[in-house]
């Protein structure tokens, strides 16, 4: 598996948001933390335990130079 972000819809709006590297949710994908394939499955766990969001998932991403996330595959 290669690198990912934390997807999920917002409860309050149905919005895609992202999880970032301090436990917040955005709607900027190049905020969202790239998470490397051994922190896959805690990073997720976490993320369905949060109330605000529902649906959590990982998606395959591509990055830039500079590590951001620039790309989400469907």
């Amino acid at each position: 598996m290669q690198t990912a972000i934390i997807t999920a819809n917002n409860n309050f709006n149905g919005e895609a948001v992202y999880l970032t590297s301090c436990d917040a949710w955005t709607p900027e994908l190049m905020l969202a933390e790239v998470l490397d394939p051994e922190d896959h499955d805690w990073r997720l766990a976490f993320a369905n335990r949060l109330k605000e969001v529902s649906n959590a998932e990982l998606r395959p991403v591509q990055t830039d130079g500079n590590g951001l996330a620039v790309g989400v595959a469907a």
